[in-house]
């Protein structure tokens, strides 16, 4: 019988940490520093960043991550006044993914980062966009401001939801969530 031990679990916290921490700084590097150019100014890659984390971490991680990186990459960019609503709206941008996981708990549906679950709740995540945003950017500014924000909001959240899917089939191909999670349960028993 194999039995938790007090190594095992601490090996486990640091590396789920480790994994937590790579996403934060993921979410911020895409966010913050890689623009692509866009009719409407540019969209960063930071959003498919935290459709993966939300596809791949367990629930309170994956809204550390996508707070923090969010947070943390308003203020590298210098939009120090947008950090807090960022950190809110990208931590509840998660919140689909976690909602479909407690619903298909032990389904092999998950199994995959690009799964139809998944997939389908791009769709809430993109509403939590641009209800977040336009709440913020009407208590910022104005609602004229909150208005023009919709379609920019729309086509940020789109290119994040196409990058999530290139990057979730690459990653799936290299059976990258098996091994996250397989090595996290590996450490967690000793023989």
């Amino acid at each position: 019988m194999k039995v938790k031990t007090n190594n095992s679990l601490a090996s486990e916290n640091i590396h789920y940490a480790a994994i937590t921490a790579m996403f934060a700084a993921l979410i911020t590097v895409t966010t913050a520093f890689i623009k692509i150019p866009a009719p409407l100014g540019y969209v960063h890659a930071g959003d498919s960043m935290i459709y993966l984390a939300a596809s791949i971490l367990p629930e309170p991680l994956g809204f550390a991550a996508a707070a923090i990186g969010g947070g943390l990459a308003d203020l590298l960019a210098g939009y120090p006044q947008w950090a807090i609503p960022t950190a809110i709206i990208k931590a509840l941008n998660v919140l689909p993914f976690f909602l479909i996981k407690r619903i298909l708990k032990n389904s092999s549906k998950l199994e995959k980062i690009i799964s139809l679950p998944n997939l389908l709740m791009l769709i809430p995540t993109t509403i939590v966009t641009i209800v977040g945003y336009f709440a913020a950017n009407a208590l910022l500014y104005d609602i004229t401001a909150a208005v023009a924000e919709i379609l920019p909001n729309l086509v940020q959240a789109g290119v994040g939801g196409v990058l999530f899917v290139i990057l979730g089939k690459s990653l799936d191909a290299i059976h990258f969530k098996k091994k996250i999670l397989s090595q996290r349960k590996e450490k967690r028993y000793e023989a």
